[in-house]
């Protein structure tokens, strides 16, 4: 699932959205201390007042909000739901099928539905909330008993879930074709789940209108943060091609920070490295194979040779583009660098073996000054197509300083700098 994937659905998390018809949401209280379950209420989208579902939809969409790899992560289940559902989406499931249409076919492909069931695996229990035409509730406990089996929060929570359809359009569909609505539109069927933590306002004399008289805040009257969710998923996966069972895309509430207590225990997904931790990755396998040291245009080719299959990738619409280890080795080769026998080496060392790096992960955002350049009294940003203007050089008597190439003046508090000569510097 994309950026564009998540932008498309995410817009459909409003009231005027005839593109996504939400049927039930199911909300459990549960406490910190003894993981027991206060409250449970299961509520039908269409017949709650107004105000609470707008509250409802902000909750939900948070959860599909934030960076790719930062924020929002799509897992793969520790355990598929069997070899033949492997192949059905790694073929790609047809968008001119819906949910249920998939959930048979995976369901014919299994070798009796009786084995994945006595595991309960998330995967398992998500995907029959969805295949059974069922409520979600029976589903939705079995989820939040995993979750009070491996608490991690500091508050109650309240635990939301949505069940809901996404009336997807195929953008393959030719115009000319003879197809009709049915063709080009997709109903995918889908869960969303929001972990929210419990407030205790603070002490305060408040108005009651209904008894005309001022009176503090009761200790009871809790709130349930819907904004800053803790925790959250969406299942299955959607892009513009397929429904992806074997994926879940998580949200972590704190950016490039993964909590795998939740991951592993509750989504039954293993952990995959962050935006950040990738782009570290990257770096330390630079740095063994070019040294510390490196000049500024060979930093500068290199980004730019990787930043060509991001673009092209871009300009064809093409799933996030991934480059590996002979990729990376060519790209070195041909900036010159000859010492890439240690390229292998630095990936079993940093990687544990050969690893598909995503593009927009190890490269430096072409659009915006996304190098920085720093020592202890210096801090400059330029873009990556302007590396190759600066260097660090020694002058006549010894000092180290950094020459920038200018097409125009720089300012300082609206003063234009006078120009020297550099021998007198």
């Amino acid at each position: 699932m994309n950026k564009k994937d998540l932008a498309d659905l995410r817009k459909e998390f409003k009231l005027s959205s005839y593109m996504m018809p939400i049927k039930e949401i199911y909300s459990v209280y549960l406490k910190k201390d003894n993981g027991e379950i206060i409250t449970k209420e299961l509520n039908y989208f269409e017949m709650m007042d107004i105000e609470k579902r707008e509250l409802y939809l902000e909750n939900f969409k948070k959860v599909l909000t934030g960076p790719i790899d930062t924020k929002i992560f799509e897992l793969d289940f520790k355990m598929n739901l069997g070899q033949d559902s492997e192949e059905v989406v790694a073929a790609g499931i047809d968008l001119d099928q819906s949910t249920r249409d998939v959930v048979r076919e995976l369901n014919a492909g299994m070798a009796g539905e009786q084995r994945y069931g006595e595991l309960e695996g998330t995967q398992t229990i998500l995907y029959n909330a969805l295949s059974s035409g069922e409520s979600i509730v029976e589903y939705a406990d079995k989820i939040v008993e995993k979750i009070a089996r491996n608490y991690t929060y500091e508050t109650d929570i309240v635990i939301n879930f949505i069940k809901a359809e996404y009336f997807k359009g195929n953008k393959k569909r030719s115009k000319e074709a003879e197809e009709s609505i049915d063709d080009y539109v997709q109903a995918i069927e889908f869960i969303v789940c929001s972990i929210n933590k419990i407030d205790v306002p603070k002490k305060v004399l408040k108005f009651d209108y209904s008894e005309m008289t001022f009176k503090p805040n009761s200790a009871l009257d809790v709130e349930v943060n819907l904004k800053s969710p803790l925790d959250g998923f969406m299942f299955p996966s959607i892009s513009s091609e397929y429904i992806d069972v074997n994926k879940i895309i998580y949200y972590s509430s704190k950016a490039k920070q993964i909590n795998v207590g939740f991951v592993e225990n509750v989504l039954d997904c293993g952990i995959k490295p962050t935006a950040i931790e990738e782009k570290e990755s990257f770096h330390a396998i630079l740095n063994t194979v070019v040294g510390d040291k490196i000049k500024t245009d060979t930093m500068q080719e290199i980004y730019e040779r990787i930043n060509e299959k991001l673009e092209l990738a871009e300009e064809e619409d093409d799933e996030e583009p991934t480059i590996d280890m002979k990729e990376i080795t060519k790209v070195l080769e041909e900036t010159g660098i000859e010492e890439t026998e240690v390229v292998k080496s630095a990936f079993e060392e940093i990687c544990g073996g050969d690893y598909e790096f995503k593009i927009k992960n190890i490269v430096p955002d072409f659009n915006s000054r996304s190098i920085k350049i720093e020592n202890e009294t210096t801090n400059i940003t330029i873009t990556p197509r302007e590396l190759s203007s600066i260097r660090q050089v020694i002058d006549k008597s010894g000092k180290k300083c950094l020459l920038i190439e200018l097409t125009e003046d720089v300012q300082i508090n609206g003063f234009r700098l006078e120009s020297e000569e550099f021998e007198s510097i």
